[in-house]
């Protein structure tokens, strides 16, 4: 079997591990495209030779996930404020999160890295994956629409982020009490100590007839370690 042809058969099946109509159907291109890095691009002649690298495409699957994800936000939170909704998207979109994404479906092999990026062990490297996984979803958008890569995002990233909610731990308590009571845990202050340039606040929340306190320097800090403590009472 020649190369060209183990790789169309190779990304055939990755594409139908994502459920991707397009390379199903035996077309290729798009994906091979977004899984080839421009220091591959770059050492096989660039687009003199018809090699282009994925960064426009990644350019596109930028947008689109944040589009997606933006939507995704909306719906499923439709009582947070706008400061809520962007800090959350900004965590779903960030390069860890999309690169998470991109090691687990398997994008790490399937690279076209150049001599040097492969042997620097470029197909791990965080912001290479995920600018591969943005690539691949603008690939989706050209082939399919923007109705198939929102659900795509959705069902291969959104619906697996954890890491984003598990570092703050308000926000990670503020979705389980939806998701498990249908209402949001409540915080206040029960004391605030120390001179003026070192206080100390300590906070408590109840969330489902659990209740966390903490401790902290900020009233954010405070209330953080308050829903850490929460969290391991519901867990």
């Amino acid at each position: 079997m020649s190369e060209g042809l183990a790789r169309r058969k190779t990304l055939r099946a990755f594409g139908r591990s994502l459920g991707l109509k397009a390379t199903a159907t035996g077309d290729c291109g798009l994906l091979d495209n977004a899984l080839t890095h421009d220091s591959y691009a770059f050492e096989h002649g660039g687009s003199r030779r018809g090699q282009v690298s994925n960064e426009r495409l990644e350019f596109l699957g930028d947008a689109v996930i944040g589009l997606a994800a933006s939507a995704w936000l909306f719906e499923r939170h439709p009582n947070e404020p706008e400061g809520w909704l962007s800090r959350r998207r900004q965590a779903l979109v960030s390069g860890v999160a999309l690169s998470q994404t991109a090691a687990r479906i398997g994008v790490g092999p399937l690279l076209r890295l150049g001599k040097g990026e492969a042997a620097g062990q470029g197909a791990r490297r965080p912001s290479i994956l995920a600018g591969a996984f943005e690539a691949i979803s603008g690939a989706v958008l050209l082939a399919e629409g923007y109705d198939a890569v929102a659900r795509f995002v959705q069902r291969i990233h959104l619906s697996h982020v954890r890491g984003a909610s598990d570092a703050d731990p308000r926000t990670a308590l503020q979705e389980l009490a939806q998701a498990r009571f249908k209402r949001p845990p409540e915080y206040s202050f029960d004391a605030e100590s120390g001179p003026a340039h070192s206080r100390v606040f300590k906070a408590r929340v109840a969330a489902g007839g659990v209740v966390g306190t903490g401790s902290g320097s900020t009233k954010k800090e405070a209330q953080a370690r308050a829903a850490a403590e929460a969290l391991r009472k519901l867990a």
